[in-house]
């Protein structure tokens, strides 16, 4: 793994970079890609949210972008969900599809009545 480049952004808290994984097109998960940026970098996972694992023509190579946030709370705050809801497998995200029905149903119904 090779560093390309790096990009800190003091007013969200957060530094932007890009990361060289050799030999891996095709072989390594989005959530395996986070754990070895993490593993690079030598920050927790936790802080680390993938952008995007972008793949080279005629070659196996892939650079992934990566931010990586101050602290948990920011990422939590600053990163767009569906980002993350990519790293899930399909059961979990179809439990979370789920659940969000589920939330949803609640409020719709009372909401026509709201109007009455």
């Amino acid at each position: 793994m090779q560093v390309l480049k790096k990009t800190d952004s003091k007013v969200l808290g957060r530094t932007y970079v890009e990361i060289l994984v050799g030999e891996t097109a095709g072989k390594i998960t989005r959530k395996e890609a986070v754990e070895a940026a993490a593993k690079e970098l030598g920050v927790p996972a936790d802080r680390v949210a993938l952008l995007a694992l972008e793949g080279e023509s005629g070659s196996r190579s892939i650079v992934g972008s990566f931010y990586v946030y101050e602290s948990q709370e920011a990422r939590k705050k600053l990163h767009p969900r569906h980002l993350d809801e990519r790293l899930l497998t399909k059961e979990e995200r179809d439990k979370l599809k789920q659940e969000r029905k589920k939330a949803a149903a609640p409020a719709a119904a009372a909401a026509p009545e709201a109007k009455k």
